[in-house]
This record gives C-alpha cells, structure tokens and sequence, in this order.
C-alpha cells in the first residue's frame, strides 16, 4: 500500500495549490452512480479516495489535489470535477501521461519528478547527450497516472502531462452514443449540480 503525505505543491507557475486556491472548494466528489469498482481508490496518487467494494466511495478534501486520475477511469462516470462537471472516462491510449522535453531536462540527476512520483513511473536512464552527467528522467506509461505531480515539482518545465486537463474537458466524442447507464449517470450528475 502507498503511504503518501499530503503536501502543498505550489510552484512558481501556479502559485497556489489545489488546497489553497482562493475561494475554491476543490476536491473532487463522487456522486450516487459509484458502483463501487475502486479503479479510482487505485489511481489516485495520494490515496484521498475511500470505500468498500461496491459501495460509494468518498474523496476526502483534504488530501485531494485535484489531479483528476480519479475521474479518467472512472467507468460509470460518478466523479465530478473541482467545478461541478462530470469527469469523463477515456481508454486508456487516451489517458493522460507524463512526458519528458528533452532538451529542458538539465541531466543533473536532480531526480525531483522521480521522488515525488508515487507510483515509480518515473527513472533515469543515460542521457543521449554527453553533457548530461546524471541522465534523463524517463517515464513508464504503464504505471502513470497523469496526476501532475512530477510537473509540478520540476523547476525547469522538463515534464508535462500531455493531453492538459483542460483539453480533456474541451475533447470531442464524434460517434459518442449514450447507453442508458451513462445516460442516466449524466442526468444524475446534472441534477446533484444543481441541486448544491
């Protein structure tokens, strides 16, 4: 089991952390369609996420970062956002992954992202360039979670999660045909927003 502290982790670029924010309430919720399946009890990198098997789960706020592995895998879709919207689940091709830019990775063997990473996705491996002593950080697409931890700790923008949150909420389903089960989930999900 991954014991995992919660911190701050602000940053130059976002001067304020999830819990910080001014005026947000952050966290995000899970809503009554959870069936309970954990998948988000298992991605979420600082274990803020409770519950038994099939049985509601509940995020506690307080050690929530708002990274959103949560709402990427959710299956019935019962995860709302920091602003109230319905966190949408995507295969896992389309999932969001740490990505290294080569050229900004300074080859110290700082290791900052590979430290903070929870789930080991990150390592050095020899750097292809001479100059680089220490090496690279390379990441393993197979245990990432796309939460933002290791960009965020990087002082140098030599990681970043590609596609960016933002984008996730912007992507287009061009066949997307509702089953009644998400249908359902997503009338739910609209009723519970309103309704705080």
């Amino acid at each position: 089991m991954l014991t995992f502290p919660h911190q701050c982790y602000c940053t130059a670029q976002e001067p304020l952390c999830g819990v910080h924010r001014e005026g947000a309430a952050l966290a995000y919720k899970i809503i009554e369609t959870c069936i309970g399946c954990t998948a988000c009890v298992n991605k979420c990198p600082v274990e803020a996420i409770s519950g038994l098997r099939n049985e509601l789960h509940v995020i506690d706020a307080e050690l929530c970062i708002d990274c959103g592995a949560c709402g990427a895998v959710c299956p019935p879709e019962a995860i709302l956002d920091d602003i109230g919207d319905l966190c949408r689940t995507f295969p896992r091709r389309e999932l969001p992954l740490a990505k290294v830019v080569e050229e900004n990775c300074i080859g110290s063997g700082c290791e900052l992202c590979i430290n903070i990473c929870p789930f080991e996705a990150l390592s050095l491996q020899d750097a292809p360039n001479s100059h680089d002593y220490f090496g690279m950080a390379t990441v393993d697409p197979r245990k990432c979670v796309g939460c933002r931890l290791c960009e965020t700790a990087c002082g140098w923008s030599a990681i970043y999660i590609d596609p960016p949150r933002e984008m996730l909420k912007r992507k287009v389903y061009p066949l997307e045909i509702l089953t009644p089960k998400k249908g359902k989930g997503l009338q739910r999900a609209s009723a519970t927003a309103a309704a705080e």
